[in-house]
């Protein structure tokens, strides 16, 4: 599933509504989800929100990636 502008506001207003102690934490964020350009994508020059995720099987292996344009070895979806 496609990361979108739409998606991260409201993964974020969830969580604030869960911890809203930490609304000041997330005012970065919330400003630029205010802003027109879309936060999810990898054209906002001025900062973009990707997602990742730790994969683990039952023998405890974690499973990694080589991205394409860094030759890093990362975690799926991390940049």
């Amino acid at each position: 599933m496609p990361l979108s502008h739409h998606h991260v506001r409201a993964t974020v207003e969830t969580y604030l509504a869960r911890h809203p102690h930490e609304r000041p934490q997330l005012d970065g964020l919330l400003e630029a989800l205010d802003r027109p350009t879309d936060i999810a994508s990898r054209s906002t020059f001025s900062g973009h929100v990707t997602c990742g995720a730790i994969v683990v099987d039952s023998l405890g292996r974690v499973l990694h990636v080589q991205h394409l344009a860094s030759g890093k070895v990362l975690t799926p979806g991390v940049h």
